[in-house]
């Protein structure tokens, strides 16, 4: 074991090793921070590339620019209210609140300290225990996932705060655009209206660009006394103190547990793992009506998770060779260009390398966050850029990052589409989280749900012989159940006393 772990040492503690490492970081960072542009695509540049480099500093490049990418999305989440990527959606609502509150820097400071803290603890789960994961993934089915993505879509209830109707009627629509292209089962088209752009459905990133991107600009357009103003900064405290970590400690040890534990699940992707820290981290907070307002655990809950999400996916494409999301695919074909069959036996015959793959995926989080922290008082700068200026260069950006994620000009009139709808759902009060958590849960709901009626010949009741659904439509219930549990049980302790 000490020969193999100083082989890998001395693979990874070397200049050309740490330089790519810190490249890769950069480059995601970069990537991560522009709309429309994600973790996969930036493994996408940087792979032609990294395969000339080897096994070793290709994959810690490679690895540099995923853990990068995951965490620069929370740059214009905070600073625009632009998610860089859908992992960063939930971070948008509490970081625009504090940046709006004059405290960028801080919040960026809580974002970068909660990306560590879950990119460390799913690191050493990923050391740790990720063969007993692997084997707790494969045993996930139909109804499994199907439970997932139900307790999902109940969120919709939650983040619609006062407007639960238009919150409801808007979970509704993003449903209904889950359900455009070819039906997951039979191969029928369904709302194509003879276009082929639309057989595979409507991307994600378009949509997001859209509503996030797209209709802020439209908002700022329509209110012409703000395009001339900046915004004033108070004197702040970039990074949390111990004190506050220690106060905020059970928030990030659970969302970095939620995190590991949806990305060691093959294809759920980190925006039901950063939703659902959100939700739980909105339940034991002290106060719960900051949220959405700027509260510090609201950031420190999306970040701790999106990052930790990075490790749990990284379980199955090592362990079992089955991709945990979009950039692990990419991960694993780079892992096989290499010559190098993840499974089982990677542990066991090439553990150096695989020694390595954790080291490097050490050092990119620390590269991460000295670029994250060295970067702070320059990401700043931009919300001192007047928005008659700032908001033309988003507008360019959000069109370069709608037609760059699949190449195809059709996205960019997605992308105008929901914009116009997001500047619509603002100016009626309706919240656009209920939509993007329909269209994100849409297609596994609706897919799983009638994998799992397939599975069991129709009769719904089976899905409760599986004791991982049970356990998790149990905790669905209890959680729409809870506001009025909690009522009651303060109810009848005060009527105790």
């Amino acid at each position: 074991m000490w020969e193999t772990l100083g082989t890998a040492i001395a693979a990874v503690f070397n200049f050309s090793a740490l330089l790519w490492i810190s490249i890769g970081t950069v480059l995601g960072i970069v990537v991560g921070a522009l709309p429309g542009l994600t973790a996969t695509m930036g493994i996408a540049i940087m792979l032609p590339l990294c395969i000339t480099l080897g096994p070793e500093l290709g994959m810690a490049a490679l690895l540099g620019v995923y853990m990068g990418a995951v965490t620069g999305a929370s740059i214009p989440a905070i600073l625009l209210g632009i998610p860089g990527n859908p992992n960063a959606i939930a971070t948008v609502a509490d970081g625009q609140g504090m940046a709006r509150n004059g405290e960028p820097g801080r919040a960026l400071g809580l974002a970068v300290t909660a990306s560590f803290i879950g990119g460390m603890f799913s690191l050493l789960v990923l050391v740790l225990v990720s063969p007993f994961l692997a084997k707790v993934a494969l045993s996930f089915g139909p109804p499994e996932y199907f439970g997932l993505a139900l307790m999902g879509l109940t969120l919709i209830a939650t983040v619609s705060g006062k407007n639960m109707i238009k919150g409801l009627i808007a979970g509704i629509l993003g449903l209904m655009v889950s359900t455009v292209g070819f039906d997951p089962l039979t191969g029928s088209g369904r709302f194509i209206f003879n276009n082929p752009n639309l057989m595979s459905g409507i991307s994600l990133v378009p949509v997001l660009i859209g509503m996030y991107a797209i209709g802020q600009v439209l908002v700022s357009a329509s209110d012409e006394s703000q395009m001339g103003q900046v915004r004033a900064f108070k004197k702040e405290k970039i990074f949390p103190s111990l004190k506050e970590l220690w106060e905020y400690g059970r928030t990030i040890l659970e969302a970095a547990l939620i995190g590991t534990g949806i990305g060691v699940l093959p294809g759920t992707g980190a925006s039901i793992a950063v939703f659902l820290a959100y939700e739980r981290a909105r339940k034991i907070s002290r106060h719960p009506e900051s949220f959405g307002q700027g509260a510090p655990d609201g950031i420190l809950a999306s970040e701790a998770a999106n990052n930790a999400v990075t490790g749990g996916a990284m379980v199955p494409t090592l362990t079992l060779g089955i991709p945990g999301d979009g950039s692990t695919a990419l991960l694993l074909g780079a892992l096989t260009i290499f010559g190098l069959r993840p499974g089982p036996l990677l542990f066991r015959d090439q553990s150096a390398f695989m020694y390595t793959i954790f080291l490097a995926i050490f050092m990119a989080n620390i590269f991460m966050v000295i670029y994250q922290i060295g970067g702070i008082r320059l990401f700043v700068n931009i919300l001192k850029v007047p928005p008659a200026i700032l908001m033309p260069i988003v507008l360019v950006l959000s069109v370069v990052g709608a037609y760059a994620i699949n190449i195809n000009a059709f996205d960019i009139g997605v992308a105008v589409v929901f914009g116009i709808v997001s500047f619509i759902f603002k100016k009626t009060d309706v919240p656009l989280v209920p939509m993007i958590l329909g269209v994100v849960l849409g297609g596994m709901f609706e897919a799983e749900l009638r994998r799992g009626l397939v599975l069991y010949q129709g009769n719904f009741f089976g899905f409760f012989s599986r004791p991982i659904f049970a356990a998790l439509f149990l905790v669905t219930v209890l959680s729409l159940m809870w506001p009025w549990l909690s009522a009651y049980i303060k109810k009848r302790k005060g009527a105790a006393a």
